[in-house]
């Protein structure tokens, strides 16, 4: 074959026909206005309202004390995108305000997955504040000691979100330092505290269940659950981002509501939103002037990135659980279920394995329901029989629309980066 005949130069300078602007599908973007969240927001908006002003003139105009707040709910609910357009709003509208009792607030947003470590988080944060501080020769203690003093001597307030989590309270040091976090007022007085408010993502729906009791006993009862998205409004969320990142002749209604469907059982708007764009992307790719249910049967195909991404943002338990399925499907090709027992024992050799504390049956069967809430796994009960009469429930367990040897290398590669890391 000529390799000087492929003009490679033609597909830098082709032109979009149908999408007309891919930042609108990225997972960064952040929509001027959130469709079918209006209620989340409005009780965020109500929660940290007090902490932006300071106190009475009799404490000396000093900030109030920080808020901690959970949020919970499961994977495309809209969670990040949500506490991402209320903090940067709540930070324009401080720093921007002439009144005297209003206070500046900064606000972060950590992704756990990524940045590991409550050192990597910490020195995030100074280094935003402080640009010239040093990153090496701390620990994490006296990283929390310099960051709360820099706070209080801008007499400022900082909204610190938490994403993922998990990932910082696997061991029990990182629950110490949270504890520390939250409880840094203890102990001094009004005019030396610092506002340091948190607001904790989890997909976990058991995430207290998992804390120390003194942690447990800090963190308040403050907590909003996102519930999966409808029909009518994930059909709301891919018009308004085919409004703004298709061109109008390159989509139908009935485009949009069959990857509704499509979407539908699990909720997911990130997925629907990634379906939409992917069906543009073949549809582009076939020189076609606008998005058919063939685009869309194949770009179904390509699903498996957002399948990895749905696994690599999973808690270390869930991960346990999931590679304990896929090792013993993989041994014996010849089945497509497991039992709950089987998957209970390989789970107990990966934890010790993993330097993880195994946890008993009754939370392990709710990592099962989560896995099976977020699409990974599928649970099947079967009644058992002996000698003709019934003898129980069984329940088996295999894995949904996912190659296991791809799952396989995706939990693997991901493990081995998250222990070098």
């Amino acid at each position: 074959m000529d390799g000087s005949k492929f003009d490679l130069k033609k597909y830098f300078i082709k032109k979009h026909t149908i999408i007309k602007d891919e930042q609108i599908f990225e997972p960064i973007y952040i929509p001027e206005c959130l469709v079918h969240r209006e209620k989340e927001l409005s009780l965020l908006a109500s929660y940290f309202k007090s902490t932006i002003y300071k106190n009475s003139i009799n404490s000396g105009g000093s900030v109030k004390s920080g808020k901690q707040l959970i949020i919970q709910g499961s994977v495309g609910l809209g969670k990040t995108v949500v506490v991402k357009q209320f903090g940067l709003t709540l930070e324009d509208y401080c720093q921007n305000r002439a009144e005297d009792n209003i206070i500046r607030i900064s606000f972060f947003h950590m992704n756990c997955r990524r940045q590991r470590s409550w050192y990597l988080i910490f020195t995030s944060i100074l280094r935003h504040l402080v640009p010239a501080f040093p990153i090496r020769g701390f620990s994490a203690d006296e990283l929390l000691t310099y960051l709360i003093k820099i706070v209080k001597e801008r007499n400022q307030g900082l909204l610190i979100c938490l994403d993922e989590i998990d990932y910082l309270l696997t061991e029990s040091k990182g629950q110490d330092l949270l504890y520390s976090l939250i409880r840094h007022h203890e102990g001094v007085s009004l005019n030396e505290q610092a506002q340091i408010s948190l607001i904790l993502i989890t997909r976990n729906p058991h995430f207290q269940t998992f804390l120390d009791p003194a942690l447990l006993s800090s963190l308040s009862n403050s907590v909003i659950i996102f519930e999966p998205y409808t029909y009518s409004q994930l059909l709301d969320i891919l018009l308004q981002r085919a409004q703004r990142g298709l061109n109008e002749r390159g989509y139908s209604d009935d485009i949009l509501k069959a990857i509704t469907s499509i979407a539908n059982k699990s909720g997911d708007a990130r997925y629907a939103i990634e379906l939409l764009w992917r069906s543009a992307k073949v549809a582009e790719q076939q020189e076609a002037k606008e998005i058919e249910f063939e685009h869309v049967r194949k770009a179904q195909i390509s699903v498996f990135p957002i399948k990895h991404s749905i696994v690599t943002d999973l808690s270390p338990q869930l991960k346990s659980v999931l590679l304990s399925l896929a090792l013993l499907l993989k041994c014996d090709k010849d089945r497509a279920f497991v039992t709950t027992k089987e998957v209970r024992e390989k789970y107990n050799e990966i934890c010790i394995y993993s330097q993880l504390k195994p946890r008993k049956q009754t939370q392990f069967w709710l990592y099962l329901q989560e896995l099976e809430k977020q699409g990974l796994v599928e649970l099947e009960v079967h009644n058992t029989h002996h000698n003709g009469k019934s003898s129980g429930r069984t329940t088996l367990i295999g894995i949904s629309d996912f190659p296991v040897d791809e799952l396989l290398h995706l939990l693997e590669v991901n493990s081995s980066s998250s222990h070098t890391s």
